[in-house]
Formats: C-alpha cells, sequence, structure tokens
C-alpha cells in the first residue's frame, strides 16, 4: 500500500517544484510591481464604488461574483497524476489507489475552501449592507464543496465526466453561496431542494461506477487507468499553454489550436508575401498570430494597463502605466526571436538572417505602436480632454515607442 502511495506523492511533489520554477519566471518583480499597483487602483475604486452604489448595483455584482465562484469551483480539475503506464505496472496495486484518491479529493477541497474565505471576504463589504452572514449556510456550503470535489473524483476515476451533473453542480453551489449571504424562505426552498438532487446526482455515480462483478477478491470501483491518464494530460496541457504564454516550456505532444478568429488580421496573401524581401514578415504574422502562445502577452498586460488607466483617470498614472506597459511587453517579445530561430521551419527558406531580423523587427514595432497607440486613446477618453493632459498622454506614449524600439535593436 506504501509503495502506491508514494509513487503519487512523489510526482504530486515534483508537478509542484515544476510549477515553482515555472512561478518564478512569471512573477518576477516587473509583474509583481505592475501586480500590486493594478490591486492598489482597484481596491480604492472598489471602496469609492461601495459608497455610492444602489441597492441594484450591489446585489448584481454579487450575484456576477457568485457566478463567477461558482464556475472556478466546477471547472477546477482533479489533479490525478495518473500516467498512460499507470494500466499495466500498477494494477496489480489497484485496490490501494483509494487512499490516494482519498488525498487527491481532501487536497483540493482544502484549495477550494481557502479560496472561498478569500472570497468572503472579498465581498464582505457589499454583504454588509445588503444582508446578514448565516453561519449555517457557510457550514452547508462546505459540506457541498466537498460532495462536488467527490462527484468530479468519481466521474474522473471511476465512471465518466456528465455534462448535466456539471451543470446541478453549479447551479447547487451558486444558490448555496447566494444563501450564505442573503437569508430567504424561497432561496433556501431552492437551495434544499438542490441539494437533495445533487446528493441523488451522487448515489446514481456511486451505483454506475461500481463493479457489478465485485467479489471478496475484487475491488468494488475499478479505476479506468486510460481515461484518468489522458484527463490529467489534458489537465497538464492546460497549464502548459498558460505558462507559455511568460516562459518557454516544452509543448511536444501538446495540441495547439489554431485561433482562427485573428485570421482578420492577417496581410491578405498575395504573390508578393512570398518574394524575399516579404516572405519572412508574413511567416512572423502567422507565427504571432496563430502558433505561438505570444499575442496574449500583449493583451494581457493591455488589459491590465487599461484597468489602471481606467481606475485611476489621471494622465499622470496613465503615462506610468502605459510606458510600463510597453517596457514589460517588449521584454517579453524580444527573446521570441531565437524561440522561432530554432524550428526547422526558420531554416528552410534561403533567406539572409538580416532580412528575418528587419522582417521581426518590423512586427515588433507594429505591434508595440498599436497596442500603445489604443492604449493612449483610451487615457484620453477617460480624461478631462484638457491640453497639458492630452500632452502627457501624447508624450508617454512617444516614451514608450522609444523605449520599445531601444529594446528591439538588440534582436539578433
Amino acid at each position: 500500500m506504501s509503495n502506491i502511495e508514494n509513487i503519487f506523492d512523489d510526482r504530486r511533489k515534483k508537478e509542484q517544484e515544476l510549477k515553482l520554477t515555472y512561478s518564478k519566471y512569471i512573477f518576477n518583480s516587473h509583474l509583481i510591481m505592475f501586480l500590486i499597483i493594478v490591486l492598489g487602483a482597484v481596491l480604492i475604486n472598489y471602496s469609492k464604488w461601495i459608497a455610492i452604489a444602489s441597492q441594484f448595483e450591489l446585489y448584481s455584482v454579487l450575484i456576477a461574483a457568485a457566478v463567477a465562484f461558482s464556475y472556478f469551483l466546477v471547472s477546477t480539475k482533479i489533479k490525478t497524476y495518473i500516467k498512460e503506464a499507470d494500466a499495466v505496472f500498477l494494477l496489480p496495486l489497484e485496490k490501494y489507489y483509494k487512499n490516494v484518491g482519498k488525498k487527491t479529493v481532501i487536497n483540493i477541497t482544502l484549495v477550494h475552501i481557502v479560496a472561498f474565505v478569500i472570497f468572503y471576504f472579498a465581498v464582505k463589504p457589499i454583504t454588509s449592507i445588503i444582508g446578514t452572514v448565516d453561519k449555517l449556510a457557510i457550514f452547508m456550503l462546505i459540506l457541498v464543496i466537498l460532495l462536488n470535489n467527490l462527484l468530479k473524483y468519481f466521474q474522473v476515476i471511476h465512471y465518466k465526466e456528465i455534462i448535466w451533473v456539471k451543470i446541478l453542480q453549479f447551479f447547487v453551489i451558486f444558490i448555496q453561496i447566494i444563501s450564505v449571504f442573503v437569508v430567504n424562505t424561497y432561496i433556501l426552498i431552492i437551495d434544499l431542494a438542490g441539494i437533495v438532487a445533487l446528493a441523488f446526482a451522487t448515489y446514481l455515480i456511486l451505483k454506475n461506477s461500481r463493479n457489478v462483478g465485485s467479489k471478496e477478491d475484487q475491488e468494488k470501483y475499478i479505476v479506468k487507468w486510460a481515461e484518468a491518464a489522458e484527463y490529467d494530460k489534458h489537465r497538464m496541457e492546460s497549464y502548459l499553454k498558460f505558462v507559455n504564454m511568460f516562459v518557454d516550456v516544452p509543448l511536444s505532444g501538446v495540441k495547439v489550436a489554431r485561433r482562427k478568429y485573428f485570421d482578420v488580421l492577417l496581410p491578405k496573401l498575395t504573390k508578393d508575401n512570398f518574394n524575399k524581401e516579404n516572405s519572412f514578415k508574413y511567416y512572423y504574422y502567422r507565427v504571432f498570430l496563430r502558433q505561438e502562445n505570444t499575442v496574449y502577452l500583449a493583451l494581457r498586460l493591455m488589459l491590465l494597463a487599461g484597468l489602471i488607466i481606467f481606475s485611476f483617470k489621471n494622465p499622470y498614472v496613465s503615462g506610468v502605466a502605459i510606458i510600463s506597459y510597453s517596457y514589460l511587453t517588449i521584454i517579453q517579445l524580444v527573446p521570441l526571436y531565437k524561440q522561432m530561430s530554432n524550428n526547422i521551419w526558420h531554416s528552410i527558406l534561403p533567406v539572409d538572417d538580416n532580412i528575418k531580423i528587419k522582417s521581426f523587427k518590423k512586427l515588433l514595432t507594429i505591434v508595440m505602436l498599436i497596442t500603445t497607440v489604443l492604449l493612449g486613446i483610451i487615457a484620453i477618453l477617460f480624461s478631462n480632454f484638457e491640453g497639458v493632459t492630452i500632452a502627457i498622454i501624447i508624450a508617454s506614449v512617444v516614451l514608450a515607442n522609444i523605449i520599445s524600439k531601444i529594446f528591439i535593436e538588440k534582436v539578433k
């Protein structure tokens, strides 16, 4: 029994070490500083909004937050740590996997409880105005979270994922969260009915996943090794795709879908795209918009910068946000050239390296120019349209492009 537990404990430890390593690169000092500024802006505007918000607005935000948190609880994947080869090598130890399963359910439940504590304090300013906290409902929510994770575990390990069960889980969790902060007879009735339905769904899953040929020498619940391994593989793929937006990660064997919705941004395909001067310019556009997780580097930081601009509505803060965006974006896009040059397609065409570098520099220049100008327009729209304010924002856009140009020239 200890052997299989040690195997999965070792896998869990190695994955945690891997994620910790990537986190050191993702949450560098620049991004941490940027996120602190964003958090400060959000908290300041949150406190101002609370003071003037109507009852309708307060309820609307609470419901939206409850929907988002419910989706998080339902969509979080179970970490099985099962590999394809386990169907052969760990099959003799299958009857001991239930001890690993208990740890899996307990771990994800503890994470969700911590997440609820954070959610509770985040919406406390709203709930202190529109309602009271029901302690019994909090206890019931913890039980629902545990039942939710148990259901996910049994579906992944012993049965199969069912869409209507996921919808039911989301509905029950959402109603239970609302009942914690809003005491209402109708909500209580719906909540109790939902919990009963979830308990019945749990019973059906347990019944259907049971081994009908179970005897004293056979397991009551059979582990679906192949399905669970595929599930965990997709879980890690999703994580690696996310991390790949920040740093290079091993994506061999990972399925990356082409983003068709960016096709409209591609230059029109003509015969000029295939001459020596323009060939790599077109290829770089395709790579940036389609094949690599690169375009979201700019979009993610643009969203953060836009949030700061909207929150403060101050020309000096907007200027700092635009310049910071330019710096944080360009230092992550410049290394992309080296990553592309390691691909075999980069060496197939007989094109001089100077042309390749020049085309890549032009791509980065256009990307930075368009995005900083867009942020500048947003900053102007949220300003008082005074001459000094507009001048500060325009100067910030110019300085941001000068900074990006300095880094772009370092591409070799």
